[in-house]
């Protein structure tokens, strides 16, 4: 029989865990952007949305648990040119996800930073998406569980559709995504010549064509 004595699950002990945590992450972490995912047109026989669109950001800091730089498979050179696969690994604090970004995103139908989520790193102009949502590390130390760990990939455009209002988020969509210019002559015999463009950028997108 444990001692009486002594509490691990005391909630005035968990709090001040939670809160000494959310304080090392603010003083050792990175400013982030989170981008909730929009489902457009779900797909009801495969369950899954290939037109997704991101329209709210919001600024938390995480902390990076890679220290020696990304980790992946780094970059590839393949018959149709370098791919970049860069992966990090994140650490949120739960309360502070909940602060700022549940609590005012309407939208959100999880309780937990949800897989196909975008993050934005400022710190080296990238962007990743979340793959996975560890919940359970620490493993219950305090009887609570105050972070979450997120497992992220090197995000490749597929023409989302990215509005959020942050200049330097959206200029990805900018540079990537397909585009058509259509000039009109007027005359006696009207005209029309598209022309379509495509960018695609390593560091954004983790693919070069």
């Amino acid at each position: 029989m444990r001692n009486l004595y002594f509490s691990d699950g005391h909630k005035s002990e968990q709090l001040l865990y939670e809160d000494l945590t959310i304080e090392a992450l603010r003083i050792y972490g990175q400013d982030m952007y989170y981008m909730p995912r929009d489902l457009v047109n779900v797909d009801d026989v495969f369950k899954e949305d290939p037109v997704s669109s991101f329209n709210s950001s919001y600024r938390l800091e995480m902390y990076v648990e890679n220290n020696d730089g990304f980790d992946g498979e780094g970059d590839l050179f393949s018959k149709f040119g370098v791919e970049i696969r860069d992966s990090v690994t994140l650490v949120v604090a739960k309360r502070r996800w909940e602060q700022t970004v549940r609590k005012f995103d309407n939208e959100i139908k999880t309780d937990r930073p949800a897989e196909g989520d975008l993050i934005y790193t400022p710190f080296a102009g990238k962007l990743f998406q979340i793959v996975h949502v560890e919940h359970e590390q620490p493993f219950y130390q305090l009887n609570n569980l105050p972070t979450y760990k997120i497992r992220c990939e090197l995000f490749e455009y597929n023409d989302e559709d990215i509005d959020t209002g942050n200049v330097n988020i959206d200029q990805i969509e900018i540079d990537n995504a397909y585009r058509y210019d259509i000039k009109v002559n007027r005359g006696k015999t009207a005209t029309a010549t598209a022309v379509s463009y495509t960018h695609l950028r390593a560091h954004e997108t983790g693919r070069n064509l």
